[in-house]
């Protein structure tokens, strides 16, 4: 998270590099300087439209606001990075924004499942482990593990646990 942040901070600056040593531009941009600086909004309102999305998922009452928030800055980043990276003289222009807004939406639906996926995985492992830790704690010694090697057996583990909550 703390790399979204900087890359949404820093994203405008993009172009600066550019300012002294002007290069020629790609995708129909005259200067490079220029193409960097297309990207470095939509950047920047990606960015944040994520970081916007995780802290919805902490904050649970006011999950509802934050995720139209964020899809909000993500459907306008994604706006404008198709709109920097897609010609405009190959279609008339009502085409090309109505084609722009639905390739938009499309993307941005997609960020916000993606985002979910990310999420329910990192729950579910959470669970998981939370199981076979409760085994190996629980069940195992009582079941598994001879009572004169029962000691052993929870010294070891209380040294994994240990080391682990030391990461």
């Amino acid at each position: 998270m703390i790399s979204l942040a900087i890359m949404a901070v820093l994203s405008p600056f993009l172009h600066v590099v550019y300012l002294i040593d002007d290069k020629e531009g790609i995708l129909g941009f005259t200067y490079m300087s220029s193409f960097m600086y297309s990207l470095s909004l939509p950047i920047m309102a990606i960015c944040s439209g994520l970081l916007l999305k995780y802290t919805g998922t902490l904050l649970t009452d006011l999950n509802i606001y934050f995720r139209y928030i964020s899809n909000s800055f993500l459907f306008v980043g994604i706006f404008f990075m198709v709109y920097t990276f897609v010609p405009m003289f190959d279609f008339s222009s009502s085409i090309y924004f109505i084609g722009l807004l639905i390739v938009s939406v499309i993307l941005t639906i997609a960020s916000h499942y993606l985002h979910k996926a990310v999420l329910t995985t990192e729950e579910r492992l959470k669970k998981i482990i939370s199981k076979l830790f409760d085994f190996i704690i629980l069940e195992t010694p009582r079941k598994h593990v001879s009572e004169e090697k029962q000691i052993d057996y929870v010294i070891s583990y209380e040294k994994i646990i240990n080391e682990i909550g030391d990461e």
